[in-house]
């Protein structure tokens, strides 16, 4: 791997990891989420800071450049990423929805009440 591929590594996982902690703390993004953005941040840092390690994985599946092989890593974790993140989308919307009913309910019950009055 290049000197300045690990170093574009190195700084882009630390900035993605100081923007993650101001997003946190914002309260933007709640903390069980933030995990899988922290766990892909330091992978990616891990990928910079022991390229060795993740060239002799790369030349045992098949990559003889090792910039093939992070692209495809980080290609890999988004995808893996992107399905985590559209589960707990699922989970919000099955919530949502629950609430809506319950709230509809809710609704009706407090109308039937003021109409008995």
């Amino acid at each position: 791997m290049s000197f300045q591929l690990m170093i574009a590594l190195i700084v882009f996982s630390l900035i993605l990891i100081i923007l993650i902690s101001i997003l946190v703390g914002r309260g933007k993004i709640p903390i069980k989420y933030s995990l899988l953005w922290y766990a892909f941040a330091v992978f990616i840092l891990l990928v910079g800071l022991v390229p060795d390690l993740f060239g002799a994985f790369g030349r045992l599946i098949g990559f003889n450049i090792m910039s093939d092989l992070v692209v495809g890593l980080i290609i890999t974790v988004l995808i893996f990423l992107n399905i985590a993140l559209t589960v707990m989308i699922a989970s919000q919307r099955r919530r949502i929805n629950l609430v809506s009913q319950e709230m509809a309910l809710l609704k009706k019950e407090v109308e039937d009440a003021k109409r008995k009055k």
